[in-house]
């Protein structure tokens, strides 16, 4: 079963200052209140397989140490496994509403690391407004393929030009959604450091998985990956779509049968979405293209 966390998020929202102790101590958090924040429904991502920890967005944070740090979460490989052959290639990210909060930030996602990240595959600067009020979302420059045997960090940098960069919400309770990492002090669990843990609210989307219909169809696809023409084997295929990783649809065509052929050679290397259309509903698979 996907394991997407949905949420509602019409809220007051609460600024959170966290002071850096001179030592591994506990870390001091304060909060200054702001009211008649409002995040619109309709503008939070709501379909497909968005991941986040936090599901209670009724009084959404935005913490600060005072200096730069990078926060984020793990997604372990158990969670992971069944999204094997799939792609992380989207990311939501709150925009408070207030021109205070607009700056540049880094994503970083790794894979590997039990209790730090490890090797670093996608990294990318991204700049938030300060006027949204609410959830915007980027494409990854450079998705990431899930093999479904590493854990999964996704993380954030910031400089530390403003006081409160970092959204979170209540603590889940869930050590992997409060990770927090500090220069001369490494990674850690926030709730190893404060009496007051959050959990980090931020969103990461899962391209790829099989949207299986009400006669649990599927799909086979070979060779994948591929350095041109894919084969598509469904039960009564009716339309065929190929998306790119930037949203952009390369290919489409009508089909009446029970195998199809793409001819991926004219499209760069990269993985992209395969959206089958057949008699009983749709599918959805990655390929890769070499």
């Amino acid at each position: 079963m996907k394991k997407n966390l949905f949420f509602f998020l019409m809220c007051t929202l609460a600024v959170i200052g966290m002071a850096h102790a001179q030592n591994r101590g506990e870390i001091q958090l304060d909060a200054i209140e702001m009211n008649n924040v409002v995040i619109p429904q309709d503008r939070i991502p709501s379909v497909g397989s968005w991941f986040t920890y936090v599901g209670d967005y009724s009084s959404p944070s935005m913490i600060g140490i005072g200096m730069p740090f990078n926060w984020g979460y793990m997604l372990p490989a158990e969670l992971m496994s069944e999204y094997h052959g799939c792609a992380l290639t989207q990311f939501g990210f709150l925009d408070a509403g207030e021109e205070q909060f607009a700056t540049t930030y880094t994503i970083n996602i790794y894979v590997g690391g039990d209790s730090a990240p490890e090797t670093l595959v996608s990294s990318q600067e991204f700049e938030i407004t300060g006027l949204a009020s609410d959830v915007v979302t980027f494409t990854l420059e450079t998705p990431v393929e899930i093999d479904g045997k590493q854990n999964i960090w996704v993380t954030f940098y910031h400089d530390g030009s403003i006081q409160y960069p970092a959204p979170a919400g209540a603590d889940t309770g869930n050590p992997n959604s409060r990770w927090i990492g500090i220069d001369g002090y490494g990674w850690m669990d926030m709730a190893s450091a404060s009496s007051e843990p959050y959990s980090w609210l931020a969103w990461v989307y899962v391209d790829g998985y099989d949207l299986v219909g009400e006669n649990n169809q599927s799909v086979t696809m070979y060779p994948n990956p591929t350095s041109g023409k894919v084969n598509v084997v469904a039960s009564d295929i009716k339309h065929i779509t190929v998306v790119n990783t930037l949203g952009q649809l390369v290919y489409e065509n009508d089909a009446d049968g029970d195998v199809a052929t793409i001819d991926m050679s004219p499209y760069q290397a990269g993985v992209y979405v395969v959206r089958v259309t057949t008699e009983n509903g749709e599918i959805v698979k990655l390929v890769s293209k070499e």
